[in-house]
């Protein structure tokens, strides 16, 4: 339910009580007092809107600061839901609204912007930073992670948020050889740096007992220069039905994504097989999903391919102006 958890008898007719945003004026909080026996559970919470990529809020465009700083009034951030877990056992679970982006509630927008911002991972299934944070508070294998980019030409010497995720017990932060300190990590939350913007290579360290565990880089990048493409898997069923997800990475020299790169990719496809679509993330993009192209969003887009009922093999080639071009090939058995 929405609201109107303790009128009209309904919470008494259930064997679990639903909370949409219970968080709400903590509200799973103030019930369990009047109600010590109740069982809760959050249906739905959070709604916290940010874009992949995107670290300033940009009315025009129509994109939400990754930073999590524009919250709807009824909902909360990721962190504050999920603590809201750790801390009141009473509470049975909660349901993140969402998983995926999806079109429509383009919330806090309007019209031109067409796709929600309250994903995990945006609607062709990359993950956003806030997916680090709960990998952080859920697995065990060693992980850290930083935002922002390190792309900031425009801002050299002025102070960058940056935060960091990890199941680690300490993160050092690392700016072009100079340590930047250390701090200690809970899982349910992040740690935070005020960072004079200079280009080069940030590095965070995660530790446990002392030791590097692992460690996550942001660099600055070149500039476009190749088409990367990773498939999902590397074959599929002859029954007209199966697919493929190809993500298309837009790389630097170096081989690093570009962070902002936004090429636009042509598709063709040869063999027992087609495109049936494409996708970047975008929440503002009225490109065609079905569509032949796509262009990347924040460095990355999607194409999805179907195979036909004769086996063979399928071979995509992505390429773009000025970049070069990518060959994937996928057997149809």
């Amino acid at each position: 339910m929405n609201h109107g958890w303790n009128d009209g008898g309904y919470s008494n007719s259930v064997d679990i009580t639903g909370y949409n945003y219970g968080q709400r004026e903590d509200q799973y909080l103030i019930d369990h007092e009047q109600f010590p026996d109740r069982i809760m559970i959050g249906s739905e919470s959070t709604s916290c809107t940010t874009t992949r990529g995107i670290y300033e809020n940009d009315d025009v465009k129509g994109y939400c600061s990754s930073y999590g700083d524009q919250i709807p009034e009824w909902s909360c951030s990721h962190e504050k839901s999920w603590q809201d877990m750790v801390n009141h056992p009473h509470l049975t679970g909660i349901f993140v609204w969402t998983g995926f982006d999806y079109r429509g509630e383009p919330t806090p927008y309007e019209w031109p912007c067409i796709g929600s911002h309250f994903g995990i991972m945006d609607y062709c299934g990359f993950p956003k930073d806030a997916y680090y944070f709960y990998k952080a508070a859920w697995t065990e294998e060693p992980m850290v992670h930083i935002l922002p980019h390190w792309n900031w030409p425009d801002k050299i010497g002025e102070e960058i948020d940056v935060w960091a995720y990890s199941n680690c017990e300490t993160v050092e932060l690392v700016l072009n050889g100079h340590s930047l300190g250390e701090k200690s990590v809970d899982r349910n939350s992040r740690m935070e740096w005020k960072v004079c913007y200079a280009p080069g290579e940030l590095i965070a360290i995660g530790k446990i007992a002392g030791k590097e565990i692992t460690r996550k880089v942001v660099a600055k990048t070149g500039t476009p220069d190749r088409i990367r493409l990773e498939l999902d898997k590397n074959e599929v069923k002859a029954n007209g039905t199966d697919i493929a997800m190809i993500k298309v990475s837009i790389l630097d020299a170096s081989g690093e994504v570009v962070p902002m790169a936004d090429n636009e990719v042509m598709f063709t496809i040869e063999g027992p097989g087609k495109i049936i679509g494409v996708g970047n993330g975008d929440p503002s993009s009225h490109e065609p999903d079905k569509a032949n192209r796509r262009r990347a969003f924040n460095g990355h887009c999607l194409a999805i391919v179907q195979a036909n009922k004769e086996p063979g093999d399928i071979v995509i080639r992505a390429t773009s102006v000025s970049l070069q071009a990518a060959v994937a090939v996928i057997r149809v058995e």
